[in-house]
């Protein structure tokens, strides 16, 4: 098994900015029960040009979910080792940390954005999620590389008690950094996405449920394209 990174591991992250600044899709998927599967699904999505991949699991144990980011890593590095796609992982720092990931996601209960930073240094990419403009705001003057927002619609992954006003999501899309959008999104909703300004999406189970993961990639992407 691979030992703790080192600052040379966040070498490759130098470029992790202009590759951010590039990406207009980020797939979320789970570590799944099988070792496999995983590698199989992640492999699906990088070949289909998945430019940004989140690593969320609630359930899996420490060690798994390790195993997974790890695995992630080295798929997206032995994809395109120049420029591999980005490998971030939900919540955990000490996991991202501990795989070599490209960065961490964070929420409004996870470490503050200051203190990731200082546990994975400059190189790393932080992203925060925002539920209204004043989080966002303080997002940004934290120190977040980019931004998740919502949740825009109705999800099959996580129930929400209500869904962010348009007002804030246009606002949000106003910011000086890249700004997803999130929650119950798929194809047929990136115009009305689109027409607020938004113009990244992160989704899960849009992909992920698909009959056919790489095509829903592959879809998604043509139609941010447009």
């Amino acid at each position: 098994m691979p030992t703790s990174p080192t600052d040379d591991d966040f070498s490759r992250a130098a470029s992790a900015p202009d590759q951010l600044a590039a990406a207009r899709l980020c797939v979320l998927v789970t570590g799944g029960a099988d070792a496999a599967d995983f590698e199989q699904l992640i492999g699906v999505l990088f070949a289909a040009g998945v430019p940004m991949l989140q690593l969320r699991d609630k359930h899996l144990a420490d060690g798994v979910l390790i195993d997974r980011a790890r695995r992630a890593v080295a798929l997206a590095r032995r994809h395109a080792p120049a420029a591999p796609p980005l490998v971030i992982v939900n919540d955990r720092v000490d996991v991202a940390l501990a795989a070599a990931a490209d960065g961490v996601h964070l929420g409004a209960s996870d470490l503050p954005v200051a203190e990731a930073r200082r546990r994975l240094g400059p190189a790393a990419l932080i992203g925060r999620t925002a539920h209204s403009l004043a989080e966002a705001r303080e997002a940004v003057a934290a120190g977040a590389d980019y931004l998740g927002v919502g949740p825009c619609f109705p999800s099959v992954t996580k129930a929400f008690a209500q869904h962010a006003p348009r007002e804030f999501l246009a606002a949000a899309a106003a910011l000086p950094m890249p700004v997803f959008a999130i929650g119950g999104i798929d194809g047929e909703r990136v115009a009305e996405l689109a027409s607020l300004g938004l113009t990244r999406i992160a989704v899960a189970a849009a992909v992920t449920a698909a009959a056919d993961p790489g095509l829903a990639v592959r879809n998604i992407l043509a139609i941010l394209d447009r």
